[in-house]
């Protein structure tokens, strides 16, 4: 996944705007680079890498001093510690079950952010695209909950992840915008004193 250029926020946010125009439903798309840093298991690794070649290095060089051996411990980890830091390493580091757990925590974290539990008729939608795990995570408001029955955003979730698998993220996200649209539309039809109650802006956060 990459971060949207300049040309497909505007063309989210308008279609955002298109969809707040018939109806009640407020939608925020919020971008992160990842949802952790995952310090622990880069800790891990690098620690493990850095013991294991000190181990050989004492094998192979028995005549080293012991500060030599500390300091080139010290030295790979550090190195590995940074390294690991790249999105395609850590992608071979990370369980999945992991990815789920910490993008879903940061969804919680974005939708408390933007507030989109302070909408009239609770009717707020957010959408989190995490680019590091490659996740999408589309959560609604109690409103919401109340109406739609659970897994309804399952397919949704499939359309956005396929539109940056093909190449053309800003046509899932807009697609899926207009479809959540059709829905909200139906259950949550606009009024006649309704208000932008949520900015339409796509938000990058920076974590």
């Amino acid at each position: 996944m990459t971060s949207f250029d300049e040309s497909a926020h505007q063309r989210i946010e308008t279609a955002i705007a298109a969809v707040e125009a018939r109806t009640a439903g407020e939608l925020v798309v919020s971008t992160v680079p990842a949802s952790d840093a995952y310090n622990d298991l880069r800790m891990l690794y690098a620690g493990t890498l850095a013991l294991s070649l000190t181990a050989l290095a004492h094998l192979a060089w028995p005549q080293w001093p012991l500060p030599r051996l500390l300091w080139l411990e010290f030295g790979v980890a550090v190195v590995a510690f940074r390294v690991l830091a790249a999105g395609p390493l850590l992608r071979l580091i990370v369980p999945r079950q992991r990815f789920e757990h910490s993008v879903q925590r940061r969804a919680r974290e974005a939708f408390l952010e933007h507030e989109l539990f302070a909408t009239r008729e609770r009717s707020g939608v957010l959408i989190l695209i995490s680019e590091l795990e490659h996740r999408v995570v589309i959560l609604g408001d109690a409103g919401i909950h109340s109406r739609l029955p659970q897994g309804v955003w399952q397919a949704h979730v499939a359309s956005i992840v396929n539109g940056f698998r093909s190449g053309t993220p800003a046509d899932g996200v807009c697609a899926v915008i207009d479809q959540l649209g059709e829905v909200l539309a139906e259950h949550f039809p606009a009024r006649a004193d309704d208000q932008n109650e949520l900015p339409n802006t796509v938000h990058s956060d920076a974590r």
